[in-house]
């Protein structure tokens, strides 16, 4: 009786089946963990901890390439870049060339610098800076301590010692000082600077542009957005906005169109200006009726859903203020084409400070580009990556035993015909 015998599913069944699966589970499973790191509800370029420490390394990084010049130390490249900023007067470029300081002087000096600063009394960026001071030039300290002197210490030091008022009054005066430096500490720093008018102002836009006057229609309504719809925070944000809508510059501002484009996005022009003509058609001048009248179309005419998103980026203007100043938050706003890099601006403002206001004046190009999204190792995204990896390491172990099988097979045998043939009774 003859048995059959039973054939062996050959390797190469086996490699290829276990080669497509997973061939065609790693693009999805790779597509999963990406959505799961970058597609969550958190929005981009997010001011956590661990982004604002990459950011300023990221930042660092070019000050350290502004430092190198061709037959020039690094730390005379930077002192000159200090003595430039101290003759100019601007006074949180010299701040923030003083903050990079160990990232533009060479290997020696940045470490010797970074020593000192460990064991500086003061904390934070004041011990840099008061670190960096001593490798400038003597005269540079000098200009440095002289610009940075209090205006009354200055007119005690030059006043003689009679003029100088009495051990009570002085007191008296020390508590108050005392007082009022502890009032200011204790509220938040707000920026001062308004640039949107006031309503009575506004108003009278309003009657001159529904009486078609030549009137900048995104400065008239970015102004009644910040004086009627705006909360105190997003109103200083539109302040800063104005002042960049109002740049006066040979060259293109991005920021301009793209805040001319996210307020025709949020306001309907058109129908606004046609209730306003209709509501001010008899005003020649302000009256308060006319300014509630405003107010009114304002507050009926605009969607506050819509409104939100915009203030949100009002917001983040204040923000970008606060960590610089309103002067500096324009130059580094100026650069901003979107939201996304709004939000990078706001990023980068939180990490530097003057670092960034520096780096805006002699990087401005690559100003956004250090700005850093760190996404955290979740205990989900570390399974998943995981898998990822799996998937991939049995992908190349297919691949390299197929191929090297592929050189180890045995040759067919050949087997004569005649002990092949099967024998018969005779």
């Amino acid at each position: 009786m003859n048995r059959r015998r039973k054939r062996r599913i050959p390797f190469a069944a086996y490699a290829a089946l276990i080669f497509n699966g997973a061939l065609v589970a790693t693009p999805f499973m790779a597509a999963h963990m990406i959505s799961q790191a970058y597609g969550g509800q958190k929005p981009a370029f997010e001011s956590t901890p661990d982004a604002i420490a990459a950011t300023r390394q990221a930042m660092n990084e070019r000050f350290g390439q502004i430092a190198v010049l061709d037959e020039t130390s690094p730390r005379q490249v930077w002192s000159d870049l200090v003595r430039a900023a101290l003759e100019e007067r601007e006074m949180p470029r010299v701040r923030g060339l003083l903050l990079g300081a160990p990232a533009m002087l060479g290997e020696e000096d940045a470490a010797a610098l970074n020593e000192r600063i460990k064991v500086a009394a003061p904390a934070g960026d004041e011990a840099v800076i008061q670190a960096a001071l001593s490798y400038l030039p003597d005269d540079l300290q000098d200009e440095y301590q002289r610009r940075t002197q209090p205006l009354m210490s200055m007119f005690q030091a030059s006043v003689p010692a009679s003029a100088l008022p009495t051990a009570t009054s002085t007191a008296t005066a020390t508590k108050a000082n005392v007082v009022a430096d502890a009032r200011d500490a204790d509220d938040e720093p707000r920026v001062a600077t308004n640039r949107l008018g006031d309503l009575r102002q506004h108003t009278m836009a309003a009657v001159g542009w529904a009486n078609d006057d030549n009137t900048d229609v995104p400065a008239f309504l970015l102004s009644g957005i910040g004086l009627i719809l705006a909360d105190p925070e997003a109103r200083e944000g539109a302040s800063v906005a104005m002042s960049t809508l109002r740049m006066r510059t040979e060259a293109p501002v991005p920021f301009k169109s793209y805040l001319s484009k996210r307020i025709g996005d949020v306001v309907p022009v058109a129908e606004m200006k046609k209730i306003l003509g209709a509501e001010l058609r008899n005003e020649l001048r302000y009256t308060p009726e006319s300014e509630a009248a405003v107010q009114r179309v304002f507050k009926t005419a605009i969607d506050r859903q819509k409104l939100e998103p915009l203030l949100a980026e009002f917001r983040i203007l204040r923000e970008i203020a606060h960590d610089t100043s309103v002067e500096s938050a324009i130059d580094i706003v100026s650069r901003v084409k979107d939201g996304v890099d709004l939000r990078a601006a706001g990023l980068v403002s939180a990490a530097g400070g003057d670092r960034a206001v520096a780096l805006a004046h002699y990087d401005g190009d690559n100003l956004l580009s250090t700005a850093r999204t760190v996404v955290p190792w979740t205990t989900t995204l570390k399974i998943q990556f995981a898998g990822l990896a799996a998937c991939l390491l049995l992908l190349a172990f297919v691949a390299l035993t197929t191929f090297w099988k592929s050189f180890r097979r045995n040759k067919p045998r050949k087997k004569s015909a005649v002990y092949l043939m099967e024998e018969h009774p005779a």
